[in-house]
């Protein structure tokens, strides 16, 4: 097949978010797979993308073409894509895709592919990513450009892909028909997890005692993750053995941790330790105790997931849409509050045949289930299929 991804930023970009690491990762599948692949992106990232070929870009075999916007300082206040020539690109090379894969949908390269694809009768699917209904933070702008053109987008799809169970819920209160909608998660290389780092190589990277016990966040530092009922809730637990590690790049909700950190008279108890990538980020799973993910809106967790593969527990608050698989199963699940997220951690701290439990589960479900190559297979399945139907 030639295909066809749409999304707003792409690597080598992750620290924007699990949508990088998601499209690039199911592109690179697909290119090992056999099939041709292309990439429609923007050159948005914390500091502006440059390369030296025009933006034409051979990454692991995916064929990227980065879009120049016209302001990325615009693209980063307002969430509003302007990709310099990609109209253009479309017009003339949207024909010789077999199938376009479109990921989120409320940005200007969804509306341009959308519009040619309609044209030129090319089936196209959408992946939100947990963005399907328009809350948390520009609820009228999302509303808006709903109204414009999202509901359309959604709509006129051959086959949209939710995460969960919620999320498919989402997509009909969207008013998309539930025999388009494909319940598809989200995965992980399964061979970076395959031979893991020796256990002590973070601690002793950032003087962590090889007696302290680990809670570990890996995540963007933004309000949305409910960093600061995390901090709330460490405070309760009075041990001084344990350190929280917060791994992620600021979001702008940092320095409102930091104030948190010193009312609480938390400093020597709590690290951050910006974005950590590839190897360094294993490291920091290996040597955790608790993987934690105290969210006030989550579709997904692959971070979860990469703590499973590592053999780790999870505690999740039941904003996070996956944790009607986890609770019990590979971790604790709890409601939305200081008392009862300090209660997940602490009985996990503290009993080590349970983790134990938990974590080879996890890893079971990491091997069978929430892998790259599997959910290759399914995705690959249904544009077989949305191509039958055209």
């Amino acid at each position: 097949m030639n295909i066809l991804h749409i999304v707003p930023s792409f690597a080598p970009c992750f620290s924007h978010g699990g949508v990088v690491n998601a499209s690039y990762q199911i592109a690179k599948k697909q290119v090992e797979n056999g099939h041709d692949v292309t990439v429609y992106t923007t050159d948005n990232c914390d500091e502006r993308l440059k390369f030296e070929d025009n933006y034409h870009v051979n990454v692991d075999g995916i064929e990227v073409f980065y879009f120049k916007n016209i302001s990325n300082r615009f693209k980063n206040k307002l969430t509003i894509d302007t990709p310099i020539g990609l109209i253009g690109y479309l017009k003339k090379n949207i024909a010789d895709f077999d199938i376009i894969h479109i990921h989120e949908h409320r940005h200007s390269l969804a509306i341009a592919a959308h519009r040619y694809a309609k044209k030129n009768n090319i089936p196209y699917v959408v992946q939100a990513h947990g963005s399907v209904l328009p809350f948390f933070q520009k609820e009228q702008l999302k509303g808006i450009f709903d109204k414009l053109w999202g509901f359309d987008i959604l709509h006129d799809a051959s086959r949209v892909f939710a995460l969960t169970e919620v999320e498919k819920e989402q997509y009909l209160k969207m008013g998309v028909s539930a025999d388009k909608i494909e319940i598809i998660p989200l995965g992980i290389n399964l061979n970076e997890y395959n031979n893991l780092p020796s256990i002590g190589r973070f601690k002793s990277k950032y003087n962590i005692n090889e007696n302290n016990k680990i809670i570990l966040f890996l995540g963007r530092i933004h309000e949305i993750k409910g960093l600061d009922l995390l901090i709330k809730s460490f405070n309760r637990i009075s041990n001084d053995n344990v350190k929280l590690v917060l791994v992620g790049g600021d979001y702008g909700f940092k320095e409102e941790l930091e104030k948190l950190i010193d009312e609480f008279n938390l400093n020597d108890k709590v690290i951050f330790v910006g974005v950590l990538l590839g190897k360094d980020k294993i490291k920091a799973l290996v040597d955790c105790d608790v993987f934690v993910m105290p969210s006030r809106y989550e579709s997904f967790t692959t971070s979860g997931l990469e703590a499973m593969a590592c053999s780790k527990p999870l505690v999740l608050t039941k904003n996070n849409h996956i944790h009607t698989w986890v609770k019990d199963k590979v971790g604790l699940v709890c409601d939305f509050n200081e008392n009862d997220l300090a209660a997940c951690l602490e009985k996990l701290l503290y009993d080590k045949k349970l983790c134990e439990t938990f974590g080879n589960t996890g890893r079971q479900l990491i091997e069978t289930k929430y892998n790259w190559n599997r959910v290759s297979k399914q995705i690959e399945l249904v544009y077989k299929n949305c191509i039958n139907i055209y």
